[in-house]
């Protein structure tokens, strides 16, 4: 089994569990193991576990390179307790063997804690806080007396459990809580909380210590693969002893090395899901842990399912709630509602497919533009925008982008529809009848009119996020974009231009008559061009509004 005991730049202990036969290292987010820092390349090494357990650890070209126990390597077959350097990082590669270890079982996980308060329990509380409170005290032997002070300890750890984890925190700072419940216990010393995601498997796990002066010990964790698929996949807690004291087991080497004393081990479940697996251990006493702690660890463990359950479900509703935001720059509300409730139906990472795509530019602009005030530019244009873009939504379409006095809109991506050629030219309709009614409302203010050209074209484009690392939007490339744009700049004022492949599309609905073929900038030969006789069209029928 692949384990990696990872330090950080910052010092901090992380454990790193490989569930995958191959994974990826680097600093890029595209891999199994990212380690976030400058000095490691966006795809560093790679570690494969061979036939036989073998684990192969390949250097991919880096910058700095790959060091193992100081050497500059290529290709090297890990052997236990391998040190290896990836930039600032350094990891510590651990073979883990269950061979000397006696494993115990519990009872299976729990979430009640009622099943642990007995009246026995309260009873030997309720006399320890008398004691304390000044009643005489039954006589009893030291070590029952520490026995009745370790239940009283738990039995307030128990009583804690809910209230610490009961309020909506970060993950991060639910392992931080539950860290803080279980270092309560006297043996635990050290323990971490390791998470799984379905795409990555388990992912890096912060070990954190009780006491800081065990942090410079060197031994590793006592899991094995093993023991992680026996927790999450029988999802049993289990109380794990070094078994150094059986004469077995005196020659063990592999016991030598991982050293752990006593360890316990449990899944984090909730709603018949695996979270993933909560460890604590204990390096200094051996058997160090009873199935009483064990119990009590496991509603810990439960309580810890739920809270991160919590955590997540909160940082779910924030992601949705950003995403809805970006989106709706750019796409109807109804649009919003229906990509947030099938994500699947839309391909965001680039999908090659058939759109419509408007383009709308003032004619004449920057020549007006340089007789006006740029606070009457920014005004007039604001109001011109909004007009428009309701338009766009009110249609369906999706608002690519501004750009400068124009507008490019999409219609068929992301989401695409039967008629999405029909409510493009519906649109550009509607923004000449919406800009004529604006040029009266400005012209009675004594301000001057605009006139719109509009070219549209449909065809095959690739839509998606494209950008770069910094900034990405949602937009669509391709010559049909080109096409499109061309039309719009021969398009006069007051004019809609569209290509052949749209007027196919309309089936006759809008009045549209033939124009001399134009030649266009990227195209040998001319292009046909339809212009749409929107003047002709006083009022958009309602058997033409479509439901977006």
């Amino acid at each position: 089994m692949a384990r990696f005991v990872i330090i950080d730049p910052e010092g901090q202990t992380q454990i790193f569990e490989q569930s995958e036969p191959s994974i990826s290292i680097g600093r890029a987010e595209s891999n199994e193991l990212v380690l976030n820092h400058p000095s490691v390349s966006r795809h560093h090494a790679r570690i494969s576990i061979l036939p036989g357990d073998t684990t192969l650890l390949i250097d991919l070209g880096s910058l700095n390179g790959t060091i193992v126990n100081g050497q500059p390597i290529h290709e090297h077959r890990l052997a236990d307790q391998d040190r290896i350097t990836i930039g600032m990082y350094e990891l510590k590669f651990e073979a883990a063997s269950e061979e000397a270890l006696h494993v115990e079982t519990g009872s299976g996980t729990v979430s009640d804690v009622s099943q642990f308060i007995t009246p026995e329990n309260l009873s030997t509380a309720l006399r320890l806080k008398a004691a304390e409170a000044g009643a005489p005290p039954a006589k009893v032997p030291k070590d029952r007396l520490r026995e009745l002070e370790q239940e009283n300890n738990l039995l307030k750890l128990l009583l804690g459990v809910g209230k610490t984890l009961s309020s909506i925190l970060t993950p991060e700072e639910v392992m931080g809580r539950v860290m803080e419940l279980v270092f309560q216990m006297e043996s635990v010393e050290r323990g971490f909380v390791m998470l799984y995601d379905e795409k990555k498997g388990f992912l890096p796990a912060i070990l954190l210590y009780k006491d800081e002066k065990l942090r410079a010990d060197p031994r590793g964790v006592v899991l094995s693969k093993a023991i992680i698929e026996r927790v999450t996949k029988e999802r049993l807690p289990l109380l794990i002893h070094d078994a150094a004291a059986d004469e077995r087991f005196a020659a063990s080497e592999s016991l030598r090395l991982s050293g752990i004393r006593s360890a316990m081990c449990a899944p984090l479940i909730y709603k018949d899901k695996v979270f993933g697996l909560f460890y604590v251990d204990c390096l200094t006493k051996p058997w160090a842990f009873n199935k009483e702690e064990l119990n009590i660890f496991t509603v810990v463990a439960a309580e810890a399912a739920i809270s991160f359950d919590n955590a997540r479900s909160h940082e779910e509703l924030s992601r949705r709630v950003i995403e809805r935001q970006a989106l709706e720059r750019f796409l109807s509300s109804s649009i919003v509602e229906k990509i947030l409730s099938n994500p699947d139906q839309v391909h965001l990472g680039g999908e090659n497919q058939t759109a419509t795509i408007l383009f709308a530019d003032i004619r004449g602009f920057t020549r007006m533009s340089e007789k006006m005030q740029p606070q009457e530019v920014v005004e007039l244009l604001n109001e011109y925008f909004t007009l428009m873009t309701d338009l766009i939504f009110e249609n369906g379409g999706t608002l690519d982008k501004y750009l400068g006095d124009g507008i490019m809109a999409l219609f068929g991506a992301p989401l695409a529809k039967a008629d999405d050629a029909l409510r493009a030219v519906k649109t550009a309709v509607e923004m000449q009848q919406a800009l004529a009614r604006l040029n009266a409302s400005w012209e009675a203010r004594g301000r001057r009119s605009w006139t719109m050209g509009l070219g549209i074209n449909t065809g095959p484009v690739t839509a998606g996020n494209i950008g770069s690392a910094r900034r990405m939007d949602y937009t669509v490339i391709g010559d049909a974009v080109n096409l499109s744009s061309r039309l719009c700049a021969n398009a006069a004022g007051a004019q809609i231009l569209i290509s052949d492949s749209t007027f196919q599309l309309l089936d006759g609905t809008y009045p549209a008559r033939r124009l001399d073929p134009i030649q266009v900038k990227g195209k040998e030969t001319p292009v046909e061009v339809y212009e749409i006789m929107w003047n002709d069209i006083p009022i958009v029928p309602a058997s033409l509004v479509v439901d977006s």
